[in-house]
């Protein structure tokens, strides 16, 4: 069974890559972790409560609109990851804590090629232990 980490953003765009897996890989043969990084800097904000109030309420989107996701996995074995800090970071030390085979990301919307990967994904592609999958749009 393969292992496969699925980063989302919350973009429509980054939830083209649950389109991919549901059109390439039968529910008997991969289990799927949905992950979403919280990497909202709050340095702006003194108040140490109000950056704690916002954090929690961002972290309550996150989870919500991760289960919602689940939920178009149905059938499929779906776990959900929430963490703060780094994206491409986060995306590297849980994909190689977890042992996943596979890393399915979706392009970015920018026109130039390089851009068009976009930065988390580009650094994802170059520190990935395992296969990066990049659907396009």
């Amino acid at each position: 069974m393969r292992s496969i980490l699925v980063p989302i953003d919350g973009s429509d765009r980054s939830q083209k890559s649950l389109d991919f897996i549901l059109n390439e890989f039968s529910k008997e043969k991969v289990k799927i972790t949905l992950m979403c990084v919280n990497d909202v800097v709050l340095t702006n904000l003194i108040n140490p409560m109000i950056i704690d109030m916002k954090v929690k309420e961002s972290e309550k989107e996150i989870k919500s609109m991760l289960n919602r996701l689940k939920g178009k996995l149905q059938g499929y074995e779906v776990k959900t990851y929430y963490t703060i800090g780094d994206a491409g970071q986060e995306i590297i030390e849980k994909s190689i804590d977890g042992k996943f085979d596979l890393i399915v990301m979706t392009k970015s919307t920018k026109k130039n090629f390089i851009d068009s990967i976009g930065s988390v994904t580009l650094y994802v592609v170059k520190k990935s232990k395992c296969t990066v999958v990049i659907v396009p749009e």
